[in-house]
């Protein structure tokens, strides 16, 4: 997982390169990673998180939170490096997608382009902080909120993992 984002823009410049056997690589490429990642999220607990119990004691509205972006909190390192690679695809796909097209192979600059719906939708999942900020930037109070209590509910998950 270390090396994959660069393994995306190596694989987005192939098939921008030759587009008639490599997209399908880059889209196969891409859909395999995502199905990996929705397995990992699905595998997560869905149920709620335990509110004022040790070694935590969250209060409800972290414990909400939790529950919310439960691989966030569950896998931080993962999630993070699960951030870097779709921000690789999205930002290959926004171009490949275009150049796919002028290139005339137009299914496959098609599910590119579609992908970024689904870019969209792990990147609110899987690394929350940046969409959590451009929503507070836009006066979102809810977001605002969240952005409150993230520090300290990280600092209180340390604190109880050290002791």
């Amino acid at each position: 997982m270390r090396y994959a984002s660069v393994a995306m823009l190596i694989l987005a410049g192939w098939a921008a390169l030759k587009p008639a056997p490599m997209a399908w690589v880059y889209i196969a490429a891409v859909m395999a990673f995502e199905a990996w990642l929705l397995r990992r999220m699905r595998a997560e607990e869905r149920g709620p998180v335990a509110v004022g119990e040790p070694p935590y004691r969250f209060t409800a509205e972290e414990a909400e939170l939790i529950g919310r972006y439960r691989f966030y909190f569950t896998y931080p390192a993962l999630a993070a490096q699960a951030g870097s690679v779709l921000a690789a695809i999205g930002l290959s796909a926004m171009v490949l997608a275009l150049w796919l097209t002028f290139r005339q192979a137009y299914v496959p600059g098609a599910i590119v382009g579609l992908d970024l719906f689904a870019v969209g939708w792990f990147t609110r999942r899987v690394a929350p902080v940046h969409v959590l900020r451009l929503a507070a930037s836009r006066g979102k109070r809810d977001a605002l909120r969240i952005l409150e209590i993230l520090d300290p509910l990280w600092a209180k998950i340390n604190a109880a993992n050290q002791g």
